[in-house]
């Protein structure tokens, strides 16, 4: 009987929603009557018989796409040995749920947080976050379906091979485009799960590389080559000037602004004639001040809307005394129109690993990216 509605669903799936049948392929469904209702992990979706058979068709693909789903975003398989198991399921729940809104499923943001910027985020946020609420983790906390917390994760584990493996399924999704059904934040998060870390020191150095401009003088210091001092010799002055943009629309704390100001100081001193910075939010804040001004006349207007077209218009406008735009943001406005000429001179940062994951995408295309924290 298991098997036969098992079946439906692979059919169902193969038309469908092609990504989650190979996520289920790369598993073992395995029966198990020891424990209280399903749990995935070590390769395998274990569920027990007598539960499952209380359930309508409906019910029973819901869970089982529940538990595919949370493979497919290698929830399982990315647990370090210092991680809170317990955290880490709920984080996880929090997060599936984010995308779905399953009736099975128990645990939401909104159960936790009364903030809408904590709705539809990942999994690492909702750790982090639930470790700094009073809420802690307990083996013996039951969820809806009165089963331990702690049996749900008995088969998590980091694992490398089966972690490889869900990744292997996700290239084929991205190259084929066979999501099916899934939404597109979900897409946008699978795909950004695939991008490597990214140490921002190597990008703003590229970059800081790929803007140097300088101009030939001429100087009686140093001698022709030809001519000796009867000519006055050539040196070359770096001339490079910078534009940055800075995201003040309230989504960004000063310490995050700060951070990126100690970044930025450090990284292009050497080589740079000016570094003039533009505030902006859903508009440009007055006019370009240089860095050790910006540093202590930055304020934070805490509007909450934020539109890049007017910076990156400006710098456009401005090409001929700038040669290179820095943005830095959380990513969250609409997506913005340039050049391919505009792109190569432009660096986009954002404030956390996080909001880089959720823009990488389009940024990607658009210049340089990556972020600071």
């Amino acid at each position: 009987m298991t098997e036969k509605r098992i079946s439906n669903i692979t059919d169902k799936w193969l038309l469908r929603d092609p990504v989650l049948l190979m996520t289920l392929l790369s598993h073992d469904l395995v029966p198990a009557a020891n424990i209280k209702s399903i749990r995935s992990g070590k390769g395998r979706i274990e569920y027990n018989p007598e539960y499952i058979s209380h359930l309508s068709d409906d019910q029973f693909e819901e869970i089982i796409k529940i538990e595919v789903i949370r493979i497919l975003l290698r929830h399982p398989y990315r647990q370090p040995s210092q991680n809170d198991l317990t955290i880490s399921y709920i984080a996880s729940n929090i997060t599936l749920n984010e995308y779905y809104q399953f009736k099975r499923l128990p645990y939401r943001a909104v159960n936790f947080w009364n903030n809408p910027s904590f709705y539809q985020r990942n999994f690492e946020f909702y750790y982090t976050e639930l470790q700094k609420t009073s809420f802690q983790g307990n083996e013996n906390e039951k969820d809806d379906n009165n089963q331990n917390l702690s049996e749900n994760v008995t088969l998590w584990e980091e694992d490398l091979y089966i972690d490889q493996k869900i990744v292997e399924i996700i290239s084929f999704a991205i190259q084929n485009q066979s999501w099916g059904s899934l939404p597109n934040h979900l897409v946008t998060t699978l795909i950004a799960s695939l991008n490597p870390v990214i140490d921002y020191r190597k990008v703003l150095q590229g970059f800081h590389a790929s803007v140097l401009s300088s101009k030939k003088m001429p100087t009686r210091l140093k001698s022709s080559r030809r001519y000796g001092y009867l000519y006055m010799g050539k040196k070359y002055e770096f001339t490079t000037s910078l534009l940055i943009g800075v995201d003040v629309s309230g989504s960004i704390s000063d310490e995050d602004i700060n951070l990126f100001y100690s970044v930025i100081t450090r990284f292009f001193h050497y080589g740079i004639q000016s570094l003039d910075v533009l505030q902006f939010d859903a508009d440009i804040k007055g006019i370009p001040v240089i860095m050790k001004k910006a540093r202590k006349t930055i304020k934070i207007t805490g509007r909450g809307g934020t539109c890049f077209q007017p910076v990156i218009d400006y710098f456009s406008s401005k090409i001929k005394d700038y040669d290179g735009l820095i943005i830095f943001t959380d990513g969250y406005a609409s997506i913005p129109e340039l050049t391919k000429n505009i792109a190569k001179k432009t660096l986009w940062i954002c404030n956390n690993k996080e909001n880089y994951e959720q823009h990488y995408k389009w940024m990607s295309e658009r210049g340089s990216c990556c972020w600071v924290e």
